[in-house]
C-alpha cells in the first residue's frame, strides 16, 4: 500500500514538473515554438515520462492553460479583497504583476491569444469577476456619463496592454521611462483620481498603488 502511494506521489510530482516546465516554454516561445523535447529537457525527465502523462503537445498545453486559469481565478476571487474601487484597482495590479512573474498565467494568456485552448479562454477567468467587482463598487449615476461598463472596458484594455508588454518590458521603459509595474501603478492611481474627482466614486489615495 505504501509503495503504491509513493509511486502515485512521484507520478504526480513528475506531472507537476512537466506542467511547470511547459508553462515556461509556452510563455516564452508560444505554442508553435515549443517542442516536447524542449519540455522534457527543461523538466529533467524522459520522453517516456511525458507521454505517460500527456498524449500530445496539445494535451500538455491544455494542462498548462488549466493551471494558469486556476491561478488567475484564485487571484481575482481573493476571499478578502479591499472594498470598493481600491479593491478593483488592487486586483488589476495583482493580475498585472502575475502576468510578469507567474509562468502558468503568462502561458495561459499567450495560448489563448494564439488560439490554442479548448473551452473558455484565459480572459474568461478574470474579466467577468472584475466587471462584477466594478459594478458593486459603483455608486449610482455619474454626471459625466461614465458607467461601470465603460470604466471596465478601460481597465480591460489596460490589462491586455500589460499582457502584451510582459514579453517586452524594455519597450515599456523606453516609452514611459519606468518599468511596467511602476507605469501601471501611476496609471491606475490617475484613473482612480479621475473617478473620484467627479464625486461619485470613492477616492483612491495618491501613492497607495506605488
Amino acid at each position: 500500500m505504501r509503495t503504491q502511494v509513493a509511486k502515485q506521489e512521484r507520478a504526480e510530482q513528475t506531472r507537476q514538473r512537466l506542467i511547470e516546465a511547459a508553462a515556461a516554454e509556452f510563455a516564452e516561445r508560444g505554442y508553435a515554438g515549443t517542442s516536447l523535447h524542449g519540455i522534457v529537457r527543461s523538466a529533467g525527465v524522459t520522453m517516456g515520462a511525458l507521454t505517460f502523462h500527456f498524449r500530445s503537445k496539445s494535451a500538455v498545453a491544455d494542462a498548462v492553460h488549466e493551471a494558469g486559469v486556476a491561478a488567475t481565478r484564485a487571484l481575482v476571487h481573493d476571499p478578502a479583497p479591499a472594498r470598493g474601487l481600491q479593491g478593483v484597482l488592487d486586483t488589476v495590479l495583482a493580475l498585472a504583476d502575475a502576468l510578469r512573474t507567474t509562468q502558468s498565467i503568462r502561458a495561459a494568456a499567450r495560448l489563448t491569444r494564439e488560439g490554442h485552448t479548448t473551452g473558455p479562454g484565459w480572459y474568461d477567468s478574470w474579466a467577468p469577476g472584475l466587471r462584477t467587482a466594478l459594478e458593486r463598487s459603483w455608486s449610482g449615476e455619474r454626471p459625466d456619463g461614465l458607467t461601470p461598463s465603460t470604466a471596465g472596458s478601460l481597465l480591460f484594455h489596460v490589462l491586455l496592454g500589460v499582457e502584451a508588454a510582459a514579453a517586452a518590458p524594455d519597450a515599456v521603459r523606453t516609452v514611459t521611462g519606468d518599468g511596467p509595474e511602476k507605469s501601471l501603478a501611476h496609471a491606475l492611481t490617475a484613473f482612480g483620481t479621475l473617478l473620484a474627482t467627479a464625486g461619485s466614486a470613492p477616492a483612491v489615495a495618491p501613492g497607495t498603488l506605488n
